[in-house]
């Protein structure tokens, strides 16, 4: 295993052996017991059983080398009836390394319910463009020799947490790996949101909604509403308004050492909150939402040569003269 943005701090659930998170691609003094893979699909997309038939396959050929944790409801897509199935508090703390089959949603929804987990979760792509989940489906058989020799490269990326404070009592969601949105809804009209930064004033947006998005979101809704693609160990977020009115508002990429506060004005209509997609609640006039780093990152596991890069190329077709003919050229 390859850590190419920092050493994974020791983590061994069991106390009884060396943690193979922890250990160098190739080096001296990997464990004896075989390598602990927990297996997460998306159930309801198509082609998910016969993922996890092939990875149960693929374990049954390596007898004693990979030990497969399922994940009770994809354990149950071949028959297995809560026999040898876990849930996903016990991979999260037990799993070497995660399995998650899907698409990019799928991938995310699971590093929250994983989180704070140190194993680095690897995606295999059933479902549409796939930043994340960057195994092609073709490729599992590769993707799981990789892992079976512990070749991945692990990928840290920075989450967020968010605060929805309010008079009387708050709320508190402890993961997000793309992004945050406040936007207005099914409503029509603009919406004005205050930015502070840290102990400073930024501004206040006339827009549609405003996007908080981590470098990994960079990719996801923030770069749809004109924000900047950032590479996965920027170490920044970027602070994107959804149409807004001024046309000189733009992106504003800041660090992650001092968190940003969204608040309204009084008066003003409240705004819907998401993250990740999904619903966190309302911003009412008189509250204030605070983002922040979260304490423990993400790790992400990627095939050696499927960097972000050769992602960002395959993905957004960028073309050019001056680009090999294809990704197994180099000049």
């Amino acid at each position: 295993m390859v850590d190419h943005e920092g050493i994974i701090p020791t983590h061994d659930p069991h106390g009884t052996r060396p943690d193979v998170r922890d250990l160098e691609a190739g080096g001296a003094g990997y464990p004896v017991g075989p390598l602990r893979v927990g297996v997460i699909v998306n159930t309801g997309k198509d082609g998910a059983k016969e993922v996890v038939r092939e990875v149960q396959a693929f374990a049954d050929a390596h007898p004693g080398r990979i030990e497969l944790m399922l994940e009770t409801k994809t354990g149950e897509l071949i028959g297995h009836n809560g026999k040898n199935c876990r849930k996903c508090h016990d991979i999260a703390n037990d799993a070497d390394i995660c399995l998650v089959a899907g698409g990019d949603g799928s991938l995310l929804g699971v590093a929250r319910d994983l989180y704070p987990t140190k194993a680095p979760i690897l995606g295999v792509n059933i479902g549409s463009l796939g930043f994340l989940t960057s195994v092609a489906r073709g490729n599992l058989e590769a993707a799981l020799q990789t892992v079976l020799e512990r070749k991945w490269v692990v990928s840290t990326r920075i989450a967020l947490e968010l605060t929805i404070f309010r008079s009387t009592q708050h709320e508190f969601i402890p993961c997000a790996l793309n992004d945050v949105v406040v936007s207005r809804g099914t409503l029509s009209r603009l919406v004005r949101v205050r930015v502070d930064f840290g102990d400073h004033f930024v501004t206040e947006y006339n827009c549609d909604g405003l996007i908080v998005a981590t470098p990994t979101g960079s990719t996801a809704y923030s770069v749809s509403a004109g924000g900047p693609i950032m590479a996965p160990d920027a170490g920044a977020l970027a602070i994107t308004p959804i149409c807004p009115h001024t046309l000189s508002n733009r992106s504003l990429v800041v660090g992650t050492h001092a968190p940003i506060r969204l608040s309204l004005p009084p008066q003003a209509t409240s705004l819907v909150v998401q993250y990740d997609g999904q619903p966190g609640g309302e911003l009412r006039p008189g509250d204030f939402l605070e983002i922040r780093l979260a304490p423990e990152p993400i790790r992400l596991a990627f095939t050696p040569g499927n960097d972000f890069f050769h992602l960002l190329r395959q993905k957004l077709k960028w073309t050019g003269t001056n680009l090999p003919q294809s990704e197994g050229e180099h000049k």
